[in-house]
């Protein structure tokens, strides 16, 4: 098996004039070259448009002895992971793929040293499937912890992140449902091209189905996890609002009366003069009145559950 990381048109005229099979991986081919490569290898007029303009959904496109399959993986980056759609055109004997980034995911199955298409086929969707579940397995570990600081001590930034996953999920899975449905019966026409037993093409790509049913619930999984992460959030807020409300109001409770009472005594102030000539008068009238009046106020409080934990 030849395995070409680049396009070399005399090359591959060369693999497909001796029939020995090859995999073409290509990185950000021009359209000239797309052409070219489609003369050589008689590609369909449909998928070579396909591929030109990428940005198409999860397919398995079946033009007889050539298939045009669009697969999506999760290549790892420094701040998580980057969706990358690979082109894969399969025929007896070659398989090409095309993706506009640099793909690290498809170099690991390049430097396996697969010994047969089957063998090299199975590889690049398993790694790519794989992919996607261990970056939505990463996305989970991290909603789980927004949705324990949801319930503990939520911040803006969590709610900023918790909407942020909440699109990707949602990005990833218009992604990856489609492309868990296609291998329910996109597998048969592979299984012809690739010239394989009924039997023996079940299994792994049943597999790589597998991984995807696990990612699109898990997937799904996270989606409800940070509703109700945003929901505890949004709740918590309120309720601190509420808790502010009533602190204000209890206030204005205590405080309105003691406002009426030195109002009046400051209207008063000359009988006060005439008639408060003592300490024990004073500490009476005047600071008794004041204390006498904020402990009534607060016990009656106490009382309808406005100063306790409980009370509602």
């Amino acid at each position: 098996m030849h395995v070409l990381d680049h396009f070399d048109a005399d090359r591959i005229r060369e693999l497909c004039a001796s029939g020995q099979f090859f995999w073409l991986d290509l990185t950000a081919p021009t359209e000239a070259q797309i052409g070219e490569l489609a003369q050589i290898l008689d590609l369909p007029p449909l998928a070579v448009e396909d591929t030109i303009e990428f940005h198409q959904r999860p397919k398995v496109d079946d033009y007889g002895e050539r298939l045009l399959i669009v697969f999506y993986g999760a290549e790892p980056m420094p701040g998580g992971a980057q969706l990358i759609e690979v082109h894969v055109h399969l025929a007896p004997g070659r398989v090409v793929t095309v993706h506009r980034e640099r793909c690290g995911l498809l170099e690991t199955v390049r430097e396996a040293h697969a010994h047969s298409d089957q063998e090299v086929v199975y590889r690049i969707f398993d790694t790519l499937s794989e992919s996607v579940l261990a970056f939505v397995r990463t996305v989970e570990t991290e909603v789980s912890g927004l949705e324990q600081r949801a319930f503990e001590s939520p911040s803006a930034a969590d709610r900023r992140r918790i909407t942020e996953l909440r699109a990707r999920l949602f990005r990833l899975m218009q992604v990856i449902e489609p492309q868990r449905d296609m291998l329910a019966g996109g597998d048969a026409a592979i299984e012809r091209v690739l010239d394989m037993e009924t039997g023996q093409v079940h299994h792994p790509f049943a597999d790589v189905r597998d991984d995807l049913v696990l990612a699109v619930n898990l997937a799904a999984y996270g989606r409800e996890l940070l509703a109700e992460a945003l929901n505890v959030y949004l709740q918590t807020t309120s309720n601190r609002l509420n808790e502010i409300a009533t602190r204000l109001s209890v206030l204005a409770t205590i405080f309105v009366p003691l406002t009426i009472i030195t109002g009046f005594f400051g209207q008063n102030f000359g009988w006060l003069v005439d008639h408060i000539g003592s300490l024990t008068a004073f500490l009476v009238w005047g600071v008794g009145g004041t204390v006498g009046t904020i402990a009534v106020i607060t016990a009656w409080l106490w009382r309808a559950g406005y100063l306790n934990r409980n009370g509602q």
